[in-house]
Order: structure tokens, then C-alpha cells, then sequence
């Protein structure tokens, strides 16, 4: 018997997607939906240090009226604050989308030639959310911590026709919960300049209506603080021939401290002029003159200061712009050598710092 073998074709259909034109760009678009309603409002706004162990207890650097924070004068050690507001909806809190806050630098400073947008009234920093607390939470620091502080009562920025009566009465709103305490945090680096910075508040409804504290928002400090680090402990002259200026010279690169190595950094938040005092090693007088005089200087590139041994700090004639650093240079003359006792001088230096004023130059759009 044969066998049968059936043979099958299938048949395979090929399809080619094809694809659309490339389109380059895609115009997108929306429109607001302003729904109705009031504006939220911003009754008043503060900035504050945080507490690890207290919580948000209303302090600040000064006892005068809105905040004042100083600065570290430590390198690399920043400051940070929360900055607060109370705000109300006349449509209800549930109305609130987000409350956020906006810092500006100071106006009429620059901060060139090493942070250009560091002054001129600029931004510090992006947008940031403030959270709502606890309905007790802010009840406990605004009419417990800052009401009744002998001290700091006027932390607080309060906007036209509100204040604490208005907010802590029995029948107050913040009582009420129909207004609530919302608080984020900020830094403050240790090397922004110091002055009167500004925070704008904004709260914004769930149509997209804004309110805000007043059209500028409210200032607070940056306390000046002149402080500066240097990475040596000792000046060695090491051999000096009579009657022959030597210089020790610095160098630009930061190191362990050590000797001569004299290098010299800003870590305040204003510019600053060094000076220089010390006494005359044993090296004693000549009549009414010392037997030895000296010289410093910031950087390579400037003249050298001179001054006598025991005499007032004298400054230095250039000057360490924030987040600067630059080397320091000293010189020695001695003029006569006691002739009995040791071959070998000793004595001490003082370093100091004084405040400068910053950069006032034109701002920039």
C-alpha cells in the first residue's frame, strides 16, 4: 500500500509598517482654570533657626524687630533657617494647594568677581515648599513661643490689619483652624554676603490664585561676620643677614598647617583687609629705633605694608573678596644683632582682620 504524503504550503504575508513624517517640534498649550473664589491671604511671615530639641521655637540672633541669623565664619559651615507664614482662605484651608517662599539677595551690592549673581537683588537659591503644621503645632509656637517671648515677640512680619490678637484670641483663627502656620527650611551659605535679604511668600488656591505677604515680601538679616583661616602656625626667617631684606613667601595651595606655608582664606560673609602686629624677637633697640623692622603683604602682586615691631595691627593693603583665598608674604631687616647671648630669636605674631565694605558696582538686568 502507498503511502499518501500530503504536502502543505503556507503561505506567509509580509506587511511594512510604514512610519509618519519626522515632526520636529510639537506645539503643547493650556489654559488657566481660574474657577472662582478669593485669594488666599498671607497674614504674616518670619524666618527662624529650627530646633533638634525644641521643635520650631521662634529664635533668631537678635532681640531687634524681624530676624537676623550670623554667619558661622567656619569654612563649609552653613546656616539653616525655616522660614514660616500664617495663611488663611475665606473658602476654606482645604482650598490651600501649596504654600512656597522665594529668598533674594541683597540690592545695591555686587558680589563680583567671584560670585556675579550673588547680590543686585537676585534669587537665592530655587522656589521651596513650606509644609503646614500640626493646628497645635503652630498654635504652641506663635501664641505660646513667640506672644508671650520677653524677647523676640517681634520676630514676626505682620501684614496690614493683622496680629497676634487676631490670630490667638479664644476666637482667633489660628485657634479656629481657619488659618494655619506653614514652615520650610532654607541655608544660608557661610560665605553669602551679608545684609538685608528678602523673602517672598506665596499661597496658592486650587484655581491658581495667589496671595502673597505685601508686593516685595519682608526683609531679614545676614548679621556681618569678618572671619578668616589660615593654614600656617609658625614663620620661620630662618638665617638672616644683617642689614639684608629676606622674604618668606606663601603659596596659593591649602595645606595641613605647618610653617611657611602662609596661605590665607575669607570664610566670613564680607570682605576683609588682614593686618599684622609682632614684637620685636629680643632683637631690642638702638636708641629711640628697634633693631629690626618688618613687612607683609596679600598676595603676590601687591606692595609691601612696613611696620615696627609692638606698633598698632597694621593693615595690609589688598583686600580677600568672599570665598577667597591668596597667599601671604613677609620681610625682615635687622639692623643690628645684640652682641652677647643666644644666635637665636624668637617672638610672636598677631594676625587680625578687619570689616571692608562690599563691591557697590552697577547691577545687571
Amino acid at each position: 500500500m502507498k503511502k499518501v504524503i500530503a504536502i502543505y504550503t503556507i503561505l506567509a504575508t509580509i506587511c511594512w509598517i510604514v512610519s509618519p513624517a519626522f515632526v520636529g517640534a510639537i506645539d503643547t498649550g493650556l489654559t488657566k482654570d481660574s474657577g472662582s473664589g478669593a485669594n488666599p491671604i498671607v497674614k504674616a511671615s518670619w524666618e527662624m533657626y529650627p530646633s533638634a530639641t525644641q521643635g520650631l521655637n521662634g529664635r533668631d540672633d537678635s532681640t531687634d524687630p524681624a530676624s537676623q541669623f550670623k554667619a558661622s565664619g567656619i569654612y563649609d559651615s552653613d546656616k539653616t533657617i525655616q522660614v514660616c507664614s500664617i495663611v488663611t482662605d475665606t473658602d476654606g484651608m482645604t482650598d490651600i494647594n501649596n504654600v512656597y517662599a522665594d529668598i533674594y539677595y541683597p540690592t545695591g551690592i555686587s558680589g563680583k568677581p567671584v560670585h556675579p549673581t550673588w547680590g543686585c537683588g537676585n534669587p537665592h537659591g530655587n522656589e521651596f515648599l513650606l509644609s503646614q503644621l500640626l493646628k497645635a503645632d503652630g498654635i504652641t509656637l506663635v501664641c505660646n513661643e513667640l506672644q508671650n517671648s520677653t524677647t523676640n515677640s517681634n520676630l514676626i512680619t505682620w501684614e496690614t490689619g493683622y496680629s497676634y490678637t487676631e490670630v490667638c484670641n479664644p476666637d482667633g483663627e489660628l485657634m479656629k483652624g481657619t488659618a494655619y502656620v506653614y514652615c520650610g527650611s532654607a541655608v544660608l551659605d557661610y560665605e553669602d554676603p551679608s545684609g538685608d535679604y528678602r523673602t517672598l511668600v506665596l499661597a496658592q488656591d486650587k484655581s491658581g490664585k495667589n496671595g502673597t505677604n505685601g508686593t516685595s515680601g519682608h526683609p531679614f538679616t545676614y548679621l556681618a561676620t569678618t572671619a578668616y583661616e589660615v593654614d600656617f602656625n609658625k614663620i620661620s626667617y630662618g638665617a638672616v643677614k644683617l642689614g639684608t631684606t629676606k622674604t618668606i613667601n606663601g603659596n596659593l595651595a591649602w595645606d595641613s598647617v605647618g610653617t611657611n606655608n602662609a596661605t590665607v582664606r575669607n570664610v566670613g560673609n564680607t570682605r576683609l583687609a588682614m593686618t599684622v602686629q609682632q614684637n620685636d624677637m629680643g632683637l631690642g633697640m638702638t636708641g629711640s629705633d628697634y633693631n629690626v623692622s618688618y613687612g607683609a603683604r596679600l598676595g603676590n602682586d601687591a606692595a609691601f605694608a612696613p611696620y615696627a615691631p609692638n606698633a598698632a595691627a597694621k593693615q595690609l593693603l589688598a583686600e580677600l573678596d568672599l570665598s577667597s583665598s591668596n597667599e601671604m608674604d613677609f620681610t625682615i631687616n635687622v639692623s643690628k644683632f645684640p652682641v652677647t647671648g643666644s644666635d637665636t630669636f624668637t617672638g610672636t605674631m598677631t594676625l587680625g582682620a578687619v570689616y571692608v565694605d562690599h563691591l557697590l558696582s552697577p547691577c545687571e538686568n
